[in-house]
């Protein structure tokens, strides 16, 4: 019997692979991973400028909706809004797996629909009923011939229940003066000067007129204040 062994037979250098020495490996003998463009550049310099762009337009168009419309309103919306935010931070912080796509979908849904809202809310927002800036009604320029000063009360009167009623003025640019008692307003009844609107307790309280000889009823915008007596009249004589 034959006894064969088996020798291993030691590989030829020339079957190896041939190996290089690179310049990329690591201390460990890895290759780093290739960070792309967006990461190293792009993220850093988008994502601070996207979200003050963000801040601002919600804070532009939150402004108008709140300027839209009156005080309570606006106190209504302001804590609606409040409330929708506070609501809203604690279902995504319970959400901590959601995806950051769904997250981005649900932010982008509800600016979207403050933005609309507050473009809705622009044309009101702007009109501020002041006397001289509203639509229909520029006040004459140039020195005032005759001033009109009107106090708001005591009660629902012009200058007190003793006042005779009339203010006299002459023709011409007439300056009318207005305070008095908070939460009243003066205007013309006249289509002419549709617009002229005066605030006891806000801006503006004075205004000019351009008035004819006649005679022009003053009176209270607010609800139920001129029917219970607030009002007046301007006699203009030469």
């Amino acid at each position: 019997m034959t006894d064969t062994t088996t020798v291993d037979e030691k590989p030829n250098d020339e079957q190896l692979p041939e190996l290089h020495e690179s310049a990329s490996l690591g201390a460990d003998g890895i290759h780093p991973a290739h960070e792309p463009l967006k990461d190293r550049l792009l993220l850093p310099l988008l994502l601070p400028l996207l979200s003050m762009a963000a801040v601002a337009l919600l804070a532009i168009n939150v402004s108008r909706i709140l300027l839209a419309g009156d005080e309570d309103t606006a106190l209504a919306i302001g804590i609606t809004l409040l409330l929708t935010i506070l609501v809203g931070a604690t279902v995504l912080a319970a959400m901590p797996k959601a995806k950051t796509s769904s997250l981005v979908v649900t932010c982008g849904l509800g600016i979207f629909v403050i933005a609309m809202a507050g473009l809705i809310a622009l044309g009101p927002s702007l009109d501020d009923g002041s006397g001289g800036a509203a639509a229909g009604y520029v006040p004459p320029t140039g020195a005032a011939t005759s001033t009109v000063d009107v106090s708001a009360g005591p009660g629902l009167t012009f200058n007190g229940v003793a006042f005779t009623g009339n203010y006299d003025a002459k023709p011409g640019v007439v300056q009318v003066n207005y305070g008095g008692a908070t939460g009243h307003t003066l205007a013309i009844q006249d289509p002419k000067f549709d617009g002229f609107l005066l605030k006891s307790d806000a801006s503006p309280k004075s205004g000019k007129v351009q008035l004819a000889a006649g005679k022009y009823t003053i009176y209270c915008t607010v609800p139920g204040h001129e029917a219970a007596g607030m009002k007046a009249t301007i006699t203009v004589a030469g």
